[in-house]
C-alpha cells in the first residue's frame, strides 16, 4: 500500500470516528431530554401554545386581500389557464403515456399512504410566528423569524414539529451556561403565561408556571421579570415592580439577564484560567530555584 493510500485510509477512519462520536453524542442528548419531566400544568400550557401556532398556519392573513396579493393570484390564474389551452403534440402525448406508466405505481403508493395517515403530524412554520407576533407587537424582520425557525429545526424542513418544539423548551430550561439560542423560547414562555391572550402579562398570569418550574425560588423569578430600576427625584436608584409587561419588554428583559449570566460565567472561567497560569508560573519558578540551589551545592 502506497503512502498516499495510507493517508487516505487514515483520513477515512478519522472521518468515520468523528461521525460515530457525533451520532453517539446526539443519541445521549436525546436520551437525556427524554428523562426531563415537565410538571403537568407546564406540559398542558406548552401543548396549548404548540397547537395554537399550528392552527395559525392555516389561518388567513390580514393582508391576504391586499392589492399586491390579489394581483399575484390573478397572474397565476391566467398562467394556469393559458397552460391548459396549449395543444398536445405527438411528442408530448408519447411522453405523457410513458410518464403515466412510470408514475402509476407511485400514485397508488401515495394514495395508500394518505389513507393510512389520515391525520398528518402537526407542525408550524415561519408563517405562524409572523401572525402571532403581529398580534403581540410590531412585525419582526423576516430574517429574524427565519432564524427563530432555523435555530430549532433539526431536520431542516422549514417547520417545527412537536418533538422539536418540546426539545427546544427542555434544552432552554436546563441551560445553566446560557449556550442555547432562546428567541423562540422567550416567545413560547410569554404565550404560556398569556392564557387570556391579552397580549400582556401580570404577576398572577405567571404564578402557575413559575411555581411549577422554580418552586422554592418563585419570588426571585418574579423579580427577574417584573422588577425595574428607576431614579427618583432625589437621584436615588430604587426597584419598582411593573404591573404588566408586553412581549417585547419581556424578551428584552430575559435577554439582558441571559447576557449578564453569560458574562459572569465567562469572568469565572477567566479568573480560574488566570489562577492556573499563576500557579504554573510559581511552580516553574520554584523548580528553577531548587535546580540552581542543587547546582551551587555541587
Amino acid at each position: 500500500m502506497s503512502t498516499l493510500d495510507k493517508e487516505k485510509e487514515k483520513e477515512e477512519n478519522e472521518r468515520r470516528k468523528r461521525k460515530e462520536r457525533k451520532e453517539k453524542q446526539k443519541h445521549t442528548e436525546e436520551e437525556n431530554l427524554k428523562k426531563i419531566e415537565l410538571q403537568k400544568s407546564e406540559k398542558i400550557r406548552l401543548d396549548f401554545v404548540f397547537n395554537q401556532l399550528c392552527e395559525l398556519v392555516n389561518e388567513k392573513s390580514s393582508d391576504d386581500n391586499s392589492s399586491s396579493k390579489k394581483y399575484i393570484r390573478e397572474i397565476n390564474a391566467k398562467a394556469k389557464k393559458k397552460q391548459m389551452k396549449i395543444p398536445k403534440t405527438k411528442y408530448k402525448s408519447k411522453i405523457e403515456q410513458l410518464n403515466k406508466k412510470n408514475y402509476k405505481n407511485k400514485d397508488d403508493e401515495d394514495l395508500e399512504e394518505k389513507k393510512s395517515n389520515n391525520t398528518p403530524p402537526k407542525k408550524f412554520s415561519q408563517k405562524a410566528l409572523r401572525k402571532i407576533i403581529r398580534k403581540l407587537c410590531n412585525e419582526f424582520a423576516k430574517d429574524e423569524l427565519d432564524n427563530m425557525i432555523w435555530e430549532v429545526d433539526e431536520n431542516l424542513d422549514g417547520y417545527i414539529s412537536e418533538d422539536e418544539f418540546e426539545n427546544m423548551y427542555k434544552k432552554c430550561i436546563t441551560d445553566e451556561n446560557e449556550e442555547e439560542s432562546k428567541k423562540l423560547f422567550y416567545l413560547t414562555q410569554f404565550l404560556m403565561y398569556d392564557k387570556d391572550q391579552k397580549h400582556e402579562i401580570t404577576v398572577e398570569d405567571t404564578l402557575e408556571i413559575l411555581c411549577a418550574r422554580h418552586q422554592n425560588n418563585v419570588d426571585q423569578a418574579l423579580d427577574a421579570i417584573f422588577d425595574i430600576e428607576i431614579v427618583d427625584e432625589k437621584g436615588k436608584k430604587k426597584k419598582v415592580k411593573r404591573e404588566t409587561i408586553s412581549f417585547l419588554e419581556y424578551a428584552q428583559r430575559m435577554h439582558e439577564l441571559s447576557m449578564k449570566k453569560r458574562n459572569e460565567i465567562s469572568n469565572k472561567k477567566k479568573t480560574f484560567c488566570d489562577n492556573l497560569k499563576q500557579e504554573a508560573l510559581k511552580e516553574a519558578k520554584e523548580r528553577a530555584e531548587r535546580k540552581n540551589f542543587a547546582e551551587n551545592q555541587l
